[in-house]
């Protein structure tokens, strides 16, 4: 997977339309051309990365978030909105993380 950080570059669709993908578009994949990728990092049109992580929180609803919040110890209760309980299940991962 790259991310273009210079240029443009024509990513072909399966209909064989073509999409421009450039240093504002998501990471991507050429399908079935690994060397192509290496070739547009090895230019400095672009670099790996990993691939993005799906979203443990979509389409939870708030008693989710919370059983959540309190699988990970995070005390939940005066937390009114999804954005703050899912901002405090953050906060607390990254200080797992730091320790």
């Amino acid at each position: 997977m790259i991310k273009m950080i210079k240029g443009t570059y024509g990513l072909v669709r399966a209909d064989g339309s073509v999409e421009a993908r450039n240093k504002r578009s998501g990471p991507f994949v050429i399908a079935g051309n690994p060397d192509k990728e290496a070739e547009l990092v090895a230019k400095g049109y672009a670099v790996f990365v990993d691939e993005p992580q799906a979203n443990p929180y979509k389409g939870k609803n708030m008693a989710e978030l919370r059983k959540m919040a309190a699988d990970r110890g995070v005390d939940a209760k005066a937390i009114k909105s999804k954005s703050e309980l899912i901002d405090a299940m953050e906060a607390a991962k990254e200080q797992d993380v730091e320790l």
